[in-house]
């Protein structure tokens, strides 16, 4: 049987508002931390170029929304199945071995896709799908090594620009997938996609990572019963359970966005498919915009409040998107969810490693992973589905009264309010 004691609800609860001397300058002086970084955008930057040419080519071959989903299905069910238990083996295994072994296996197995293409999708899938297992070790290890690296107070600059990169992957890589494919093809693309996992190779050799030191007695215990720990804790930490749960809904509403893309340029926006890329550069204009503002707002209200906040004003604008046609008013509201996805995420993040043990870091921030993925899975398909039924705008709109919901019931979890 697990047991975890209720101190596990409190322990490294502490949250310290940003330092006075907090600023990206001084953490991106942190040499450990920048090659990390660096790491995590080149790999990030692979996995986006590497999913976009997947879904122009699935596009193409089928001329469906659904079509489109099945690229995103190889990147989001693999850590449905191995996503806690991989965070398991974070915990168990040097984290710095895990970063450089998985970046190398994942660019080796995007040179192997280059000679599929002219092959069948299912081929190319179940390369997809090895590469994406893959990552299932390598994001908890990343993620839990950036306490590892920075001062405490200045977790919410740390964050920021991880997830600045994290999620602005999405926007960088898919906006450099349009000029790529239209200079390099789809082959040449994909060997861009393989260098930058090599490149994340190198940067993340070079950071210098303690590793966890584990009691004599936990050092042999069964895998089944580190999972289960891991999950209990979770269980038992309301806060961390709150804030699992709104990442979840906050990348379901980018995969979404991401998957609706082609049809909301082509159909609504007449740009052409091929252009959706552009869209999501707008997303990246409003993050970069968010990161600027975000360690200021952290001063002055918590975490949790910008969190509420920032899904309610995300919600209003996906409404607001599915009901334009115009494409300069679509490109700010569209720059609008990117000041309030970088908002949500990096402060759900900076909670999150407040009050998570170093001992377990790998195995919620596995659990995480696979929540994050999934978030590609079932809303991916469903969204599709409707997309195809119903039409582009009002999928959107129904997904903003969604996440706008999200962002209210927050305010009824005083808990997670206050973090």
């Amino acid at each position: 049987m697990v047991e975890i004691s209720d101190q596990s609800d409190i322990q490294n609860t502490g949250t310290l508002p940003p330092h006075p001397g907090a600023s990206f300058a001084k953490v991106l002086s942190n040499f450990g931390f920048l090659w990390l970084w660096f790491g995590q955008l080149n790999s990030q930057l692979a996995d986006r170029v590497f999913v976009y040419v997947l879904m122009i080519i699935a596009y193409n071959l089928t001329g469906t929304n659904l079509g489109v989903s099945i690229p995103l299905l190889a990147f989001g069910i693999p850590s449905l199945l191995f996503g806690p238990l991989a965070g398991v083996f974070v915990d168990k295994w040097d984290r710095k071995t895990i970063l450089v072994i998985t970046s190398i296996i994942r660019g080796a197995l995007v040179l192997l896709v280059v000679p599929l293409i002219d092959k069948s999708l299912g081929s190319i899938f179940a390369v997809s799908f090895l590469i994406y297992t893959v990552t299932q070790f390598f994001a908890p290890a990343e993620t839990a090594s950036i306490p590892e690296l920075v001062k405490k107070h200045d977790l919410i600059v740390a964050n920021s620009l991880f997830m600045i990169t994290w999620m602005g992957a999405s926007v960088i890589g898919f906006g450099l997938g349009a000029p790529l494919v239209n200079f390099f093809g789809n082959e040449g693309t994909f060997l861009v996609a393989a260098v930058l996992y090599f490149v994340a190779a190198v940067s993340v050799s070079l950071v210098r990572l303690k590793p966890v030191e584990h009691e004599e007695k936990h050092k042999n215990r069964p895998i089944r019963e580190d999972l289960f720990f891991g999950l209990e804790f979770i269980r038992r930490n309301k806060v961390v359970m709150y804030s699992l749960l709104k990442l979840f809904v906050a990348t379901a509403a980018i995969a979404i966005i991401s998957l609706l893309a082609i049809s909301y340029a082509k159909d609504v926006l007449g740009i052409g498919a091929k252009n959706f890329g552009y869209l999501i550069i707008a997303v990246g204009v409003g993050m970069f915009v968010g990161m600027g503002l975000l360690e200021r707002l952290s001063r002055l209200v918590t975490k949790g409040a910008i969190v509420i906040l920032s899904f309610i004003v995300s919600g209003i604008a996906l409404i607001l998107i599915g009901s334009v046609t115009d494409l300069k008013a679509a490109l700010l509201l569209i720059a609008l969810l990117g000041v309030g996805n970088i908002f949500i995420v990096s402060s759900i993040q900076t909670i999150l490693q407040h009050r998570i043990p170093r001992n377990i870091r790998g195995r919620v921030f596995g659990v995480q992973n696979m929540l994050i993925n999934s978030a590609f899975v079932f809303p991916v398909i469903l969204s599709g589905f409707a997309a195809d039924i119903y039409g582009v705008k009002t999928t959107l709109m129904v997904l903003g009264y969604i996440v706008a919901f999200t962002g209210v019931a927050g305010i009824f979890l005083p808990r997670f309010r206050d973090a």
